[in-house]
């Protein structure tokens, strides 16, 4: 429609938000009623009532908002008409777009409560002021709402939908017992080669929550940070926020990580058509890249090679497997020891607590007493006079009982040093019996593809190779999965048990071991000997090391001796913990032979380790 010159056309904006509706004469009615009195005042003409409701004036983004300013365009309405200038907008950018909206099709502003107008340069600047006062309200009470967000996260309270594995509980994240497995295994699946796409199978086979599971919801698990304790708020802004350790973590930090770098790594070698033992595993010495794989068939066999594209070196498969066989078996010890032998007797020291059953007896005495004192003043019946007593008594021979099974588990001495001693047995064995070895070996070549690349996904994150010529390798670097490593080492240190390092190599060029908590009393080394000292033919030395060279030196006694531990010993006189000299335990080989009675191992009368 086409407006008569000088005849004003009003549009009437109205607008409430969430929190507006609670206040006094903010009501859409409210303000409407207002208004047409308003510009029944100015006598203008009313073309249409423009409503918002619900909606924050922090941008421009509301239907009816829209819809008036393409009646403004249109030349439906010359003058806007508002309660007051914040209804139209709280945004110092917005009010300068409208302004210059409204200048260009000749339209003005007017607003009822804070005379804000556009028809005077004066009423120009007191809109802009007023805008600009608005505007910074909105910030202030946004900066409010981000600081008691941050303090609700991190108290665990999560503000969004409930991630699978965990239950609220007073508003707060905690881990499901119920659900918690299903994320733990797709991290643990993951790690051992598994692709989004197979544990979704997986999963759908198993009939797991009773739904088919597709590869993007197993994506989402992995990349998920709830679930290694932390929260990221504002995913999909500019600015995200992240919060760590908030709530209990289902899965460690370490472990999350090498998912998300054994992602990155699967996007850039994206190999599926054949079963490799060491895909993403084998690192090149010379420039740092990973070995793709590739397969041909001869005669129907098929062979699998690695191959460096850079530095074109290629590698056997299974002469590959050859060279780390030795490293693989050994960390599978290590996880056999863990899970056979520390695990059980740590789990049934936690689970065992330590009750003051001497308290609880003398609190049913109490009750004894009081019963009787009950009956006496013929309180009670002697019916449950004899019905309390017998409970009471029942009770009380149960606590004695229980106190006399406490202390018999107290009585049992089990030390770290016991712990330790299995592993140290179970080294003299394979050095004893070699048929230990060869049954462990054996154990390896029994396995399927699937099953090898399982165990070397499970422990390797990735080695250094170099070719010496072709039918020899030889590793250069080892890396143990540092998820497995460091869960191994937390472990360890949480529940106070013993875990070796490596730091020496004998001059047979094999590691020896040393506790992590290695440093004793020469009277504690001597006492770990002794106790050696009754299952096998171990020899003990005490030697000062060369801390200049980083070695250590000396003789020893029989023909053949094998080291089997180091032990750091320190001077209990000095006021701090430094080593003095080193307890060094070997074992006799010199009459270990093989089936046809010839003698197994070598002479080697010097023995040197060398620090790495």
């Amino acid at each position: 429609m086409l407006m008569e010159e000088n005849k004003k056309i009003a549009g009437i904006y109205i607008r409430v938000s969430t929190e507006d509706q609670a206040r006094e004469g903010f009501s859409l009615p409210e303000q409407e009623a207002r208004l047409r009195e308003f510009c029944a005042f100015k006598r203008y003409d009313i073309y249409k009532v423009y409503k918002d409701a619900g909606i924050s004036a922090k941008n421009d983004k509301r239907p009816a908002y829209q819809q008036m300013i393409q009646d403004v365009k249109d030349k439906n309405i010359n003058v806007i008409v508002a309660f007051k200038l914040d209804r139209l907008t709280r945004s110092v950018f917005d009010i300068e777009k409208l302004m210059k909206i409204v200048n260009e099709y000749e339209c003005d502003i007017d607003c009822l409560a804070d005379e804000s107008n556009t028809t005077t340069s004066n009423g120009r600047m007191v809109m802009r002021i007023m805008t600009s006062v608005s505007q910074n309200e909105i910030e202030k009470c946004s900066e409010r709402t981000k600081v008691g967000l941050a303090g609700a996260i991190k108290q665990g309270h999560i503000p969004a939908q409930t991630p699978l594995g965990y239950k609220r509980v007073n508003k707060k994240l905690v881990p499901d017992p119920f659900t918690k497995d299903i994320i733990v295994r797709v991290f643990d699946l993951y790690l051992q080669g598994k692709s989004h796409q197979a544990i979704a199978n997986i999963y759908t086979k198993e009939n797991v929550l009773g739904k088919k599971w597709r590869d993007s919801s197993i994506q989402k698990i992995l990349c998920n940070e709830i679930y290694k304790g932390n929260y990221v708020h504002g995913k999909r802004t500019k600015h995200p926020t992240r919060y760590e350790h908030v709530i209990e973590p289902l899965v460690s930090e370490q472990k999350w990580e090498a998912c998300q770098y054994q992602k990155l790594r699967n996007a850039r070698h994206y190999e599926r058509t054949s079963t490799y033992l060491f895909t993403n595993k084998i690192k090149c010495p010379n420039c740092g890249n990973y070995f793709g794989g590739k397969a041909s068939v001869k005669n129907g066999k098929k062979y699998y090679y690695y191959k460096c594209t850079h530095c074109k070196i290629n590698l056997k498969e299974n002469l590959v497997e050859k060279s780390i066989i030795t490293y693989l078996l050994d960390l599978i010890k290590i996880d056999d020891l863990l899970n056979n032998y520390y695990a059980p007797f740590i789990k049934s020291k936690l689970d065992f607590e330590k009750v003051d059953f001497d308290k609880e007896i003398r609190e049913l005495d109490k009750q004894t007493d009081r019963i009787k004192t009950a009956y006496i003043k013929g309180v009670v019946s002697l019916d449950i006079f004899d019905n309390e007593l017998k409970q009471i008594d029942f009770k009380r021979n149960d606590l004695l009982k229980k106190k006399i099974n406490q202390k018999q588990y107290e009585s049992l001495n089990f030390t770290t040093d016991d712990l330790l001693i299995i592993k140290d047995k179970q080294t003299i064995d394979t050095l004893l019996e070699p048929r230990n070895l060869l049954y462990t070996l054996t154990y390896w070549e029994l396995q399927t593809k699937e099953e090898k690349q399982k165990i070397i996904a499970t422990y390797i994150d990735d080695f250094e190779i170099e070719k010496i010529n072709d039918n020899k390798y030889e590793i250069k670097k080892f890396n143990i999965r540092d998820s497995l490593y460091q869960d191994l080492i937390d472990y360890h240190i949480k529940h106070s048990t013993p875990f070796d390092l490596y730091l020496f190599t004998d001059s047979d060029g094999f590691n020896v071991p040393m506790a992590s908590q290695g440093l004793k009393t020469e009277e504690e080394a001597r006492e770990y000997f002794v106790k050696l000292r009754e299952m096998y033919d171990v020899n003990y030395y005490v030697v000062k090391p060369d801390f200049e060279k980083n070695d250590i030196c000396f003789t020893p006694k029989e023909d053949i001796e094998k080291i089997i531990r180091l032990i750091p010993i320190y001077d209990k006189k000095s006021f701090k913990k430094t080593i003095k000299e080193f307890g060094i335990i070997t074992v006799n080989l010199s009459n270990v032979v093989d089936n046809s009675g010839n003698q197994l191992y070598k002479n080697d009368f010097k023995k040197e380790l060398v620090n790495k």
